[in-house]
């Protein structure tokens, strides 16, 4: 199928009423099913029906989680329709209380706020890790110049990412975890829901790019 055939196939996939308003609950944040269908005042049924034919088109992607299961858009494959470059950065852990820390902390790129309470500060770190690219090495003053886009208190950001073992560091080289990591009955209160799901995924989306790792040069 190629390009214009695919847009056109998308096209008419959401010229429905009814999936244009499923898209534009899911572009707020991701969704269950049943949550979508007491949104609309739909059945179930009803919904399921036209979550499948967007998630034919590919515009609509399902995670399991827990008992049930979660839609998030294709920001990508939207992106391609419009012509725009999609955005680099890994999608959101699917979660309804991440998708509200991310709302009520950040205006656009920027952290309005550092959480004083654990668990929505653990919501802010993971998404400021979407912004660092496994798999590769980034020097101090780089993890610096990528966290003050988002804050002025790069210390204490870069720290608790690193305590939270979101990043580790050896030899003065920063990188994203090579591994999610093993939480305490203390820890595993404060992180969101899929953590360690998401953390795998992103892991594991970038290992046929190890070899290339770009490891910056020592400094002098």
């Amino acid at each position: 199928m190629s390009d214009v055939d695919q847009s056109v196939r998308l096209l008419k996939t959401i010229a429905d009423e009814t999936r244009l308003r499923i898209l534009g609950l899911l572009a707020e944040r991701p969704r269950s099913g049943r949550e979508l269908a007491d949104e609309l005042g739909l059945s179930a049924p009803t919904v399921s029906h036209h979550l499948q034919r967007l998630a034919d088109a590919g515009i609509v992607r399902s995670q399991a989680q827990g008992a049930r299961r979660v839609h998030t858009l294709d920001q990508a494959l939207l992106a391609s329709v419009r012509g725009e470059a999609p955005d680099a950065r890994p999608a959101p852990i699917p979660d309804a209380y991440y998708a509200k820390t991310v709302r009520a902390f950040f205006d656009g790129d920027r952290l309005v706020s550092v959480p004083s309470r654990r668990r929505p500060r653990v919501v802010v770190l993971l998404e400021l890790l979407r912004r660092f690219e496994p798999g590769r090495g980034y020097t101090e003053a780089e993890v610096n110049a990528i966290l003050r886009r988002a804050h002025d208190d790069v210390a204490f950001l870069r720290r608790e990412l690193v305590d939270y073992r979101y990043l580790e560091r050896a030899d003065g080289v920063y990188r994203v975890t090579s591994a999610p990591p093993v939480r305490d009955a203390n820890e595993a209160q404060e992180v969101p829901a899929g953590e360690a799901e998401w953390l795998a995924a992103l892991i594991a989306s970038t290992l046929p790019a190890a070899a290339g790792d770009r490891t910056p040069a020592p400094a002098g």
